[in-house]
C-alpha cells in the first residue's frame, strides 16, 4: 500500500523531478518507509534513478518521471524499493496495493529463467509482463492494485487500475503535462494547474454525494475508472476498459445449501490469501454481519491472538458497541473499542477533508479516520467488510429492485393512490429505460425539493442522465443491472473513503468480499439468492436482502444478530451541529464562504441549520452535503498550492 505520483511532458519538454518529489512529498503519509523517483525518455528509451538534490538532467532530457512512496507490507528489506527494473532496465514498475495470488506464478516464472532478488509481488508483475505482456498479466491477477508499467522498449507507459476500484487514481493535464498520482492533491505540486470547483458536477455531487465515473470535482481532474488502463504513447493518451463486472449468459444450477457451501470456500480462501503479510494484520470491526464474518474467518487462520477494531458511541441510537462486542467475542478476537467524542469530530474535519481529496460526503469517514489512528498502534493492515453490501444486494433500494418484477402489472393501479401512488410511479418505474432512471435517483441523498432550497436552479435530471450511461452498462436483468450500477458508483467512492481515510495514518485496508472470485461467483447466482422476490413488511426486509450471504452468517451467528435492521453507521450529526463550536464555525466561516463563492443559496442552508438545531424535522445529511462541500473548497479551491498537511 503506497503512493504513486508521475508525470510525462507529451510535448517532449523535459520534465523537473522537483515536481514529482513535491508530489510525492504531499502523499508522504501513504509511504513513510521509502520513496524513489526514476526518470525516463520514450523518445529515446534511456532512464536513470533520481536522487534528491542531484541536478535534474544529466547528457540528455528526460520527458518522463515516476516516483513512488512505500509503505513495506510484503519483504520489508531495501529489496523492495520502488520503481523497480528488470534485469537489464528496459522496464521499470510502480506498483501500489496487494496481489493475493502472485507467488503462484513463482515456480512457472523461475522455470523461464527468471531470478528474483526479493519476496514482493512487485516483482513478479514486473516479470509475468515481461513474459506475458500486459493482457496476459492482467488476466492473471488477483487483487487490488494501481499499476505504472514504463515499457522502453516499446516506448509506452501503461497506467492500471484494479478490477473493482480498491486502489484511487487520479490524473489530469497541466499545460503539456500529463500527471497521474495515487491522491488529486498531489496535482498542486505542478505551477499549471489550477484548484477550481468543476460547476457541471455540482448538481451531481449535491444530489448523490460524489461524482461517478471519470469525474471530480477538482476541475479538469479525471478519476481512471475500475478494470481501466491508460496509455501513453506518442505524445497521446489512450484510455480502454480491459475488464468489468461481468453480466451472466446463464444462472449456476445449485441449491442454496450448495451456493452458501461454496460462498463459505470463497470466502475461506479470500481471507486466507489476503492474510500474507510480513507486518501484522487486524479486522475492522463495525459490528455489523460483513465484517463480522470476515473477522470469524480470519480468525481461524491465526496461531497467536488476533486484533479487532471499533469506533463506538456514548449515545445508544448511534453505537453498535453491543454487536462489535459480540462479534469479537464469537470470533475470539481481542477486541478494541475506541468512543467517538465530539472532540474526535471537530479536531478531524479539515485535516480528514485534506486527505480525502473531495468533500466528506459521508460523516462517518471521520469515524474511520479515527479507527485507523488509533488501530495503527497496533497494526499496519485491517481487513473490512466493505463491498457485500452492493455485491449481494444489502440496501433497501436492492429489495425494490428485487421485487419489482412482481408489483409491476400493479404499478398502473397503484400510481393512483392517495398518498403513496407517485411514490410508488417513482420508485418502479414503467419500462425498462424509467426503472434504471428510478432505480439511480433511489440513490440520492437529497430530494428534488430539499435541493431547491440550497440551490434553485439545480438541474436534477442532467445529473440523473449524468449517470444513465453507467446504469446502460447493465446487460442483465433489472436487479443485476442495478447492482452493477451500485458496484460501479457508490462502491467505488466507498473504497475511496476507505483507502484514503486509512492511509491517512499509513495503514492498508484489504476487501475479502472483492475477490475477483467471489465477485463472479455472485454474479452468476440466482436474483433470489440475493434478494427475496416476495412482498414483504418493513421490518421483515433484512430477511430479504443478502439472503446467502446470511445463510452463511447463521453458521457462526445467532438470528438476532443475523436478521436485525440495517444501522448504517451514522453519527449524530444533530448533536454536533448544535454545539457552540460548530455554531461559531458556521457563522465565522462557512456560511460567509458560501455567501462569497455564490454556487449555494447560503440562506437556506442557514435556514436548514437553524430549523435541526431548534428541535424542527429535516434530513441533517442533507445540510452536511453542503457543508462538506464548503470545507473541502476552502480547503483545495481557496488555498494557495503550497497547502500545508496539518
Amino acid at each position: 500500500m503506497c503512493g504513486i505520483a508521475g508525470i510525462v511532458n507529451l510535448d517532449g519538454a523535459p520534465s523537473d523531478p522537483r515536481i514529482v518529489a513535491r508530489m510525492l512529498e504531499l502523499q508522504a503519509h501513504r509511504g513513510p518507509d521509502d520513496r524513489g523517483t526514476r526518470l525516463f525518455s520514450l523518445a529515446t528509451g534511456r532512464s536513470l534513478e533520481y536522487v534528491a538534490g542531484a541536478p535534474a538532467r544529466t547528457d540528455h532530457s528526460f520527458e518522463g518521471a515516476l516516483g513512488f512512496v512505500r509503505l513495506s507490507i510484503l519483504d520489508l528489506s531495501i529489496e523492495g524499493h520502488q520503481p523497480m527494473c528488470n534485469a537489464d532496465a528496459s522496464l521499470f514498475i510502480a506498483f501500489n496495493g496487494e496481489i493475493y495470488n502472485a507467488f503462484d506464478f513463482v515456480p512457472e516464472l523461475e522455470a523461464a529463467g527468471f531470478r528474483f532478488h526479493s519476496r514482493t509481488d512487485t516483482e513478479i508483475i514486473l516479470y509475468l509482463y515481461e513474459r506475458y505482456g500486459l493482457e496476459g498479466t492482467l488476466k492473471r491477477l488477483n487483487g487490488m492494485f494501481v499499476i505504472v508499467i514504463v515499457d522502453l522498449r516499446k516506448r509506452e507507459v501503461y497506467v492500471v487500475r484494479d478490477h473493482m476500484g480498491v486502489k484511487p487514481l487520479y490524473w489530469t493535464q497541466a499545460g503539456s503535462a500529463l500527471l497521474f498520482a495515487s491522491e488529486a492533491k498531489a496535482f498542486l505540486a505542478h505551477p499549471e494547474f489550477k484548484a477550481q470547483l468543476d460547476e457541471a458536477c455540482l448538481d451531481e455531487y449535491l444530489a448523490f454525494r460524489y461524482c461517478a465515473g471519470d469525474r471530480h470535482l477538482l476541475k479538469g481532474v479525471k478519476q481512471l475508472r475500475p478494470g481501466h488502463c491508460m496509455r501513453i504513447a506518442n505524445g497521446a493518451v489512450a484510455l480502454r476498459r480491459y475488464w468489468e463486472i461481468p453480466d451472466a449468459a446463464d444462472r449456476l444450477p445449485i441449491s442454496r445449501a450448495q451456493a452458501t457451501d461454496q460462498l463459505e470456500e470463497l470466502l475461506r480462501r479470500s481471507v486466507k490469501s489476503q492474510l500474507l503479510s510480513d507486518v501484522k494484520v487486524g479486522c475492522q470491526l463495525s459490528g455489523g454481519i460483513d465484517s463480522s464474518l470476515v473477522s470469524v474467518v480470519a480468525r481461524s487462520y491465526f496461531d497467536a491472538d488476533m486484533d479487532s477494531f471499533s469506533i463506538v458511541f456514548d449515545n445508544p441510537t448511534y453505537s453498535e458497541e453491543r454487536w462489535a462486542r459480540e462479534a469479537s467475542t464469537v470470533a475470539g478476537a481481542v477486541g478494541h473499542r475506541y468512543p467517538f467524542t465530539d472532540e474526535d469530530f471537530f479536531s478531524a474535519l479539515g485535516v480528514a477533508t485534506w486527505h480525502l481529496d473531495q468533500p466528506l460526503n459521508h460523516p462517518n469517514s471521520l469515524g474511520i479516520f479515527l479507527l485507523a489512528k488509533c488501530a495503527r498502534a497496533h497494526v499496519t493492515v485491517l481487513l473490512s467488510g466493505e463491498g457485500a453490501d452492493e455485491l449481494f444486494g444489502g440496501y433497501h433500494r436492492h429489495y425494490y429492485a428485487g421485487i419489482r418484477t412482481k408489483l409491476l402489472p400493479f404499478v398502473p393501479i397503484l400510481q393512483h393512490l392517495p398518498g403513496v401512488g407517485q411514490k410508488i410511479g417513482s420508485v418502479f418505474g414503467s419500462d425498462q429505460s424509467s426503472a434504471g432512471d428510478a432505480f439511480i435517483a433511489a440513490s440520492r441523498f437529497q430530494s428534488a425539493e430539499q435541493l431547491r432550497q440550497i440551490r434553485p436552479d439545480a438541474n436534477l435530471a442532467a445529473a440523473i442522465a449524468e449517470r444513465r450511461e453507467l446504469f446502460m452498462e447493465g446487460r442483465d436483468g433489472h436487479l443485476k443491472n442495478c447492482l452493477k450500477y451500485d458496484q460501479q458508483t457508490y462502491l467505488v467512492d466507498l473504497l475511496v473513503r476507505q483507502d484514503k481515510m486509512c492511509m491517512a495514518h499509513s495503514m492498508e485496508n484489504r476487501v475479502p468480499f472483492l475477490d475477483r472470485r467471489i465477485v463472479e461467483f455472485v454474479r452468476r447466482l440466482p436474483d433470489d439468492y440475493l434478494v427475496g422476490p416476495s412482498l414483504t413488511l418493513p421490518q421483515k426486509v433484512p430477511k430479504k436482502t443478502k439472503i446467502v450471504l446470511k445463510d452463511l452468517s447463521r453458521r457462526t451467528f445467532r438470528d438476532a444478530f443475523v436478521y436485525r435492521q440495517k444501522s448504517g453507521f451514522g453519527l449524530p450529526l444533530i448533536d454536533y451541529f448544535a454545539d457552540n463550536r460548530f455554531g461559531q464555525l458556521m457563522m465565522e466561516s462557512l456560511l460567509p464562504g458560501m455567501k462569497r463563492r455564490d454556487l449555494l443559496r447560503h440562506e437556506g442552508v442557514e435556514r436548514l441549520w437553524r430549523n435541526l438545531v431548534h428541535g424542527g424535522h429535516g434530513a441533517d445529511e442533507s445540510l452536511w452535503i453542503s457543508i462538506a462541500l464548503e470545507i473541502w473548497a476552502q480547503r483545495f479551491v481557496d488555498a494557495p498550492p503550497a497547502t500545508s498537511l496539518d
